[in-house]
């Protein structure tokens, strides 16, 4: 971008503009891409990327049509039209605030758009988009950004130079929102951070890259507002994780509290003697899911091994008969040397008879077909209200009275189980309710997880308890050098504790509690 003249807007052979970019911003701006998602943190200067990015190329290539998109208007008025003409000089050109849109002299045009509603996409049917920039990525649904992609095509005599970025994507964005599941799919967990890879046919064959920064990556912020890092710190979770870290796996509007370093473990065998079970979640046209997990000594779900059946595209099942899908549960048992599960628990769709249609009346159920080959289920509780409970509880990180970590929370997966790792993070609460769930996304695995976690329920709801395992009572109670019949009676009144925190009987799950004033 170094051979512009006077008619794009440069004076003495430079681009007249304050903009110095930062090194992450730099590589945003020189990366061969065309498809780019930056950012994932606060405060790294994303959105003043954007704007320079527009502006550059808008002197670059003259006639060149730039769009800038935010969700709403007021959050496009105030992060970037405003800003916009404090920024950009005014001997390049002129802003036409009827229009909202910056005119340049050398023809080319950067418009401020937004999509507030879903339809409103529309509007752009016959846009030809040079250059697409979108802000708050996450904001825009999968459909949104899809239908504005269609609309990124050139027919300008682009310098050959500048092919393989113009036409072009640049996005911006932290985690959460509408789009999360979709923004992560396709560039955070496509390929590895920095690396460019090609997106397939069918989302639209351009060159992917994501590009994650933090706010020490923006020393101009850090050295202006040097107390900026203190309020995010003071911010309460998730906030403070996702503005700090950009954490993909923890956002805004996330429905369960999961953290990569308290909820995956290390893949490791079996534990000899340990019970295993197996759930399994219905799918045809929309994915199942079979998983196997083993209860540690404190009751702990320990999931080791998943069955996602999806083609690779979001939400979309392999579509395999119910022999097909048994046939493969036992195959994968075999391999994984599985002798004996304990229970196998399946939704409640799985008893239902299904229509016969070539001989009318009623064929048999998943569950029938299921047990022709070995494979016996017992029928979930898939309360919708108790599940959700279930597994929130499930995912508790037990903490002390001065909130430190103190233990493991009573469900952990294998780092193999890729399909939980993936889907879990992704739930959105619901708007209207936050103790719903949002059920419009890959919520397979959850319901496959659920089905156990309601099996064998714990409470932390209703009273201050923090997790301990009776192992480690017993060990508090050794070091105190308690007489083994003041032992026996505190051990026992710690379980008497526990149940009646519990409201039933369940002394097999091996926990304590300890009650929190």
């Amino acid at each position: 971008m170094n051979k512009f003249n006077t008619e794009t807007g440069i004076k003495d052979g430079k681009l007249v503009d304050t903009y110095v970019p930062h090194p992450k911003q730099v590589l945003f701006h020189k990366t061969c891409a065309n498809e780019v998602l930056f950012g994932g943190a606060a405060g790294p200067g994303k959105s003043r990327a954007l704007r320079a990015e527009g502006l550059r190329w808008a002197c670059t290539i003259p006639g060149l049509q730039i769009y800038l998109f935010r969700r709403t208007f007021p959050e496009l008025e105030k992060n970037h039209i405003i800003s916009s003409q404090g920024e950009f000089p005014k001997d390049l050109g002129e802003y036409k605030s009827q229009a909202r849109r910056w005119e340049f002299f050398n023809g080319s045009m950067l418009h401020f758009c937004h999509c507030q509603y879903e339809q409103d996409v529309f509007q752009y049917q016959g846009a030809e988009i040079h250059l697409l920039l979108i802000d708050e990525l996450t904001t825009f649904s999968k459909f949104q950004y899809d239908y504005l992609r269609g609309r990124v095509r050139c027919t300008l005599p682009v310098p050959e130079e500048f092919k393989h970025k113009i036409p072009g994507i640049y996005c911006a964005s932290n985690p959460g929102g509408v789009g999360h599941t979709f923004c992560r799919a396709r560039w955070v967990d496509y390929a590895r951070p920095m690396e460019i890879k090609r997106a397939p046919v069918l989302e639209g064959g351009m060159l992917r890259q994501y590009i994650p920064a933090l706010l020490e990556d923006n020393p101009t912020l850090t050295l202006t507002d040097p107390g900026y890092r203190s309020r995010l710190e003071s911010l309460p979770e998730p906030y403070r994780t996702a503005y700090l870290k950009g954490d993909w796996d923890i956002f805004i509007g996330q429905a369960f509290d999961f953290y990569y370093d308290y909820h995956v473990i290390k893949d490791h065998p079996i534990p000899a003697g340990a019970p295993v079970y197996m759930t399994f979640d219905w799918g045809f046209g929309a994915p199942f899911s079979v998983c196997w997990f083993y209860i540690d000594q404190d009751g702990r779900m320990i999931m080791f091994s998943e069955w996602y059946g999806w083609d690779g595209n979001q939400n979309k099942g392999l579509r395999l008969t119910d022999i097909e899908v048994a046939d493969g549960i036992n195959t994968r048992e075999q391999a994984m040397g599985i002798l004996n599960v304990v229970q196998r628990i399946a939704g409640p769709d799985c008893f239902q008879k299904k229509p016969d249609y070539r001989g009318g009346g009623q064929g048999p159920s998943t569950a029938e077909i299921f047990s022709n080959r070995n494979l016996f289920l017992t029928a979930g509780d898939a309360n919708r209200k108790l599940k959700i409970r279930q597994f929130r509880n499930r995912l508790m990180v037990p903490r002390d009275e001065k909130g430190e970590v103190c233990g493991r929370p009573m469900l952990q997966v294998f780092e193999s189980c890729i399909q939980f790792i993936r889907t879990i993070p992704a739930i959105s609460a619901l708007p209207s309710n936050p103790e719903d769930i949002d059920t419009t996304g890959e919520d397979h695995v959850f319901d496959s997880v659920c089905l156990l976690a309601m099996a064998r329920p714990v409470n932390f709801d209703d009273t201050k308890l923090v997790l301990k395992p009776l192992s480690t009572v017993i060990i508090d109670a050794l070091e105190k050098k308690q007489p083994d019949e003041e032992l026996g009676n505190y051990v026992a009144s710690e379980m008497d504790a526990f149940e009646k925190a519990m409201g039933y009987g369940q002394r097999d799950m091996g926990l304590i509690y300890d009650r929190v004033p």
